[in-house]
């Protein structure tokens, strides 16, 4: 688990937080040797990074009290990508975020239109 938060933290640290109005851009790799996590990871997966864009600023600190709301596998072109959403009616800048997950788990974007 420390592996793939480090991991997600550093995947982070090279790419921006799309706001909303703002897709995320999807990257190619040549890694296709990482397992899956389950569904029932992604959820705790996606709190830690809602915890990590509260704490380096990029969302709102009502998103703390936000609520899971679902995750799903989606296609973006030819790469499948985990998508888990949360719901804040405080939030300020949206309601629902959206975080965007390689199907091994690291962390892709975050944004408030789940494009």
């Amino acid at each position: 688990m420390k592996y793939l938060l480090l991991i997600g933290s550093l995947l982070f640290s090279f790419s921006s937080f799309a706001g909303p109005g703002g897709g995320h851009s999807h990257g190619h790799s040549h890694s296709h040797s990482k397992k899956s996590i389950s569904i029932e990871k992604t959820e705790e997966v996606g709190r830690y990074h809602v915890k990590r864009l509260i704490n380096s600023g990029k969302i709102d600190a009502s998103w703390k009290s936000s609520t899971f709301d679902k995750s799903e596998k989606k296609k973006f072109g030819k790469k499948t990508e985990w998508v888990v959403t949360f719901d804040n009616e405080k939030g300020v800048k949206g309601k629902k975020l959206y975080i965007f997950l390689k199907l091994s788990g690291e962390f892709v974007a975050a944004n408030f239109t789940g494009k």
